[in-house]
């Protein structure tokens, strides 16, 4: 036999160990990679990929609240309306029709106003309603020219003038005033009973 030949249980033949290796320093952060990194890769190994963030649930907002309320009102109007004579409809005509009275209120020629002052109070000196031109009352009131006088008698004067676009007719009677009416009116021939006018 070769002397020469290496036998297996020489030194020569490596055996085996039971060291490993540790390490004990990790890897530095930079080289591990960005958070973003670590979830985008685990993203394409199937584990979950970034967090999605909820809508937040909007609240009410307040043209909703507005309208409701505003269907409610009306509702309810509507329900009440409909009880009162005349219905609906006739609420409504109502209701124009004080608001038509406000305006020509408001509107009227203040020349009227101050006729009616002055008038009322040679009423209320005198006793009589003074007879006066057109011409007179406007020297002695300072009425402009947008003003008729219609002396009825002494105990009765009209005054007519502008008001929301058309004319009214007021009468004076006794010392009171009954109001004006929508268009253009003479004395009455009925003093007891005035019509248009109403007494109070």
């Amino acid at each position: 036999m070769n002397s020469r030949a290496k036998r297996a249980d020489t030194g020569f033949v490596r055996q085996p160990t039971d060291s490993y290796f540790v390490r004990i320093h990790p890897d530095p952060p930079s080289a591990r990679g960005t958070d973003s990194q670590v979830q985008a890769g685990r993203a394409g190994l199937g584990a979950p990929g970034p967090v999605r963030r909820r809508r937040r649930r909007r609240g009410i907002s307040g043209r909703a609240v507005f309208l409701t309320l505003l269907l409610i009102g009306v509702g309810t109007w509507a329900i009440w309306a409909q009880q009162r004579p005349g219905g609906i409809s006739g609420t409504i005509d109502s209701w124009i029709s004080n608001v038509r009275g406000d305006v020509a209120q408001v509107s009227s020629d203040p020349d009227v106003a101050k006729a009616r002052r002055y008038f009322n109070a040679q009423y209320t000196q005198t006793g009589a309603y003074p007879q006066l031109s057109d011409a007179d009352l406007t020297a002695a009131a300072g009425v402009g020219l947008g003003v008729s006088l219609y002396w009825c008698n002494s105990q009765a004067v009209v005054l007519q003038g502008a008001s929301g676009g058309g004319t009214v007719s007021r009468l004076l009677l006794g010392g009171h005033d009954l109001g004006a009416v929508d268009g253009r009116h003479d004395c009455p021939v009925n003093m007891v009973n005035p019509a248009p006018w109403k007494k109070p």
